[in-house]
């Protein structure tokens, strides 16, 4: 007796909740239209670069602008600190570092001086310094060898001068068949090289 009087509100709900369904859809679509919210971006990707621009970014000025500007007040220190130090020491001569750098040697050589197109050729190069040796035979510390990755072995016989423009280089292995030092050692009074560099095949 009593399923007769729950069948029709059960067909009306079963009829009523398809609709019910189809506008709550279509409301949650619309909001996510209107706010997106922190579920769109969970990585948080536009949040993490409003962070990191923060403090950056300064409003109206540019970057390079701004660049020049911290140039300028840094050569301007570097005058006012050249001023102090000349009025504290009247006859100390200026820095050689206000004329720029000026180049003491080794000077550089062509990286494929055979002219063969056997191995790359790099033109120009000045190699990098791999090895220093002190001549513990002399006691004033003068005597120096130095090798370079490209540039062979180097003496200077006035190393131990105040003055770096002074020091004064020879080359000592020009006529040998490779320029590549790895080592230097001296052993009673004998120079050795190891030449090639480690990690390098020849």
């Amino acid at each position: 007796m009593t399923r007769p009087r729950f069948r029709r509100p059960l067909r009306t709900f079963l009829l009523a909740l398809p609709l019910c369904l189809t506008a709550m859809a279509q409301t949650q679509s619309a909001r996510k239209t209107l706010a997106p919210s922190a579920d769109d971006d969970p990585d948080h990707v536009q949040e993490r670069a409003r962070w990191f621009l923060r403090g950056r970014v300064a409003p109206g000025k540019s970057s390079a602008e701004l660049r020049h500007q911290a140039y300028q007040s840094k050569m301007q220190a570097r005058r006012v600190r050249a001023a102090l130090a000349h009025a504290a020491h009247p006859d100390s001569q200026p820095s050689p570092s206000g004329a720029g750098w000026a180049p003491l040697g080794p000077v550089p050589l062509a990286s494929n001086a055979s002219g063969s197109t056997f191995g790359p050729d790099y033109h120009q190069v000045s190699g990098r310094a791999t090895a220093v040796a002190i001549d513990p035979a002399d006691s004033s510390g003068n005597r120096l060898y130095i090798g370079g990755a490209q540039g062979g072995v180097w003496k200077s016989t006035n190393a131990a001068t105040p003055t770096a423009n002074s020091v004064t280089w020879k080359p000592v292995t020009d006529d040998q068949a490779t320029l590549s030092i790895g080592a230097i050692a001296i052993s009673n009074s004998v120079i050795l090289a190891g030449t090639g560099e480690s990690g390098v095949k020849r």
